[in-house]
């Protein structure tokens, strides 16, 4: 059944979707109600299967991880092939998510791998292994990722935007920090006092150690997990091949990108296609006007593109340890 949004859900949503660990009061107090109308609103939420994680985005490169690669599939399979490789995909540590796709392939993932090598040795043997039933495939290395806002909930405060691209050194962390992670990764909302608790140390040493993953860059910012079949949203990729990157293309388009209400997701990468383009939308017309406003604006810049739509994603992890 389609959950149905009023103002103040899509207000609380979109604070929520990059400002998870803001109290509950302060949230509250910008979406104008009561702080137990605002818990009242995200529990119903959550139980409704709506909100189905609160994802923390981790600095990658700086828990030693460099390689972050979309991978779409063309399958030649059953249904039953292509529900236990995607339980493959499910338990598989450098696996984020997973997703059905509906156009030229049937299966896609994102991963995160150590380097180019690690990658490179694990995806041969992937596709060795399914070679009776992987007819082709396409692989996007990314170099940069921007995340924006959820402009089409209409909410007019600027909220946080973050990137991927940044590069850091290997930072070691202890056990206790790892573990602090972990406990991120499976809530971005989980309770200092319940961090404590999981880790056998104090409130204040859990504090003390989360704002130093936060200000080592550690930790860069969140996510809301959606279930988009409930809410009726969907998520459609443009995939472009642009005829030159330089930085002037890339910041044009990154500010196209960031005023566009409907764009949610910016990347550029290497392979057949160098550059793409997440779009968030309820109605097939807004996807339709949105790709053709962005071809039309940006025609002499690329050569080729497709879309890609997603649904039915699986289980979505963002830590790779």
């Amino acid at each position: 059944m389609e959950f149905k949004f009023d103002k103040i859900d899509k207000k609380l949503i979109s604070r929520l979707y990059h400002n998870y660990r803001e109290p509950l009061t302060e949230i509250a107090k910008a979406c104008r109600i009561s702080r137990d109308q605002a818990e009242y609103r995200l529990k119903k939420l959550e139980s409704s299967g709506i909100l189905k994680k609160f994802a923390t985005i981790f600095n990658y490169s700086a828990l030693g991880f460099e390689e972050f690669v979309i991978v779409w599939l063309r399958l030649n399979c059953t249904k039953e092939q292509k529900l236990q490789l995607r339980e493959e995909l499910r338990k598989n540590k450098n696996i984020l998510t997973y997703f059905d796709i509906v156009g030229n392939y049937n299966l896609g993932f994102d991963c995160i791998y150590k380097n180019k090598h690690e990658f490179q040795r694990e995806f041969g043997e992937f596709l060795s292994k399914h070679k009776n039933i992987i007819k082709s495939h396409s692989t996007f290395i990314t170099t940069s990722f921007n995340f924006f806002p959820l402009k089409e909930f209409d909410i007019t405060q600027t909220e946080k935007e973050f990137s991927l691209e940044e590069k850091n050194e290997k930072i070691k962390l202890g056990e206790k920090d790892i573990r602090i992670l972990k406990e991120l990764e499976k809530n971005g909302r989980a309770k200092i006092i319940d961090i404590a608790k999981s880790l056998n140390i104090s409130a204040e040493l859990a504090l003390y150690r989360l704002k130093n993953l936060y200000k080592n860059k550690i930790v860069l910012g969140s996510r809301i997990i959606f279930d988009m079949e409930k809410m009726n949203y969907f998520f459609g990729n443009l995939r472009l091949n642009l005829r030159h990157i330089n930085e002037k293309i890339k910041q044009e388009i990154l500010n196209y990108c960031k005023q566009h209400k409907f764009i949610n997701v910016l990347s550029f990468g290497i392979g057949e296609y160098n550059c793409l383009v997440q779009f968030f939308f309820s109605q097939e017309i807004q996807f339709r006007n949105s790709i053709k406003e962005f071809l039309e604006k940006f025609n002499n810049e690329i050569n080729y593109s497709d879309i890609i739509l997603i649904e039915n994603e699986g289980e979505i992890k963002t830590l790779p340890l």
